[in-house]
């Protein structure tokens, strides 16, 4: 007795149609059985939730279902075209997983966003410009004092000014929050 080949399982939503070709196929199973085991998710819809050939015959050959006959001999072109349909799922399921695993990253907030990682960047480095102005303008007159206007002592000036930025640069690496407001220079008629 011969039966159909694998390749003639077409794939769908409908648990009935599923049972009726893998009976067709020769395979010994009732519909209280396969129902059973659907209902247990061992034979399950893909993720486009339909039951793919690839899950249904795990489900077979997990289950150990037997097959009666000997099934007809595949064509070479629809042997081909399964093992092209076969290396798309696979990639379709691996971009699945590789954006899973992305949005599981970005959830436990191990990825920033470009844009607000942008928008932090350039909040922080306006916060850092003003601080470090407003700095050495609040502190230039201890720095005049202390150099009394003249040029043999240039590293204590330096020394000073980069005492003044170390200060700065400690209090804005430990600041958690700050506030930054951006103006538009254009004016609105």
């Amino acid at each position: 007795m011969t039966i159909r080949a694998w390749v003639e399982f077409k794939e769908g939503k409908n648990k009935a149609e599923v049972l009726r070709q893998l009976q067709d196929l020769g395979y010994e199973l009732t519909q209280r059985t396969f129902y059973r085991h659907c209902q247990q998710g061992k034979c399950r819809l893909n993720q486009d939730g339909v039951y793919s050939r690839r899950l249904v015959k795990q489900y077979i050959e997990a289950e150990g279902i037997g097959r009666i006959g000997e099934p007809e001999e595949e064509e070479g072109p629809n042997i081909a075209l399964s093992i092209e349909k076969l290396q798309l799922e696979n990639e379709k399921l691996k971009i699945n997983n590789q954006h899973a695993a992305l949005k599981f990253n970005k959830d436990q907030g191990l990825l920033l966003e470009r844009d607000a990682l942008y928008l932090e960047m350039a909040s922080r480095t306006v916060a850092l410009d003003n601080g470090f102005r407003q700095k050495i303008e609040m502190e230039a007159p201890a720095l005049i004092v202390a150099v009394k206007g003249e040029l043999a002592r240039q590293a204590e000036f330096t020394d000073l000014l980069l005492q003044v930025w170390d200060e700065l640069l400690n209090s804005f690496s430990t600041a958690d929050e700050f506030e930054v407001l951006f103006e538009d220079d254009e004016v609105i008629k």
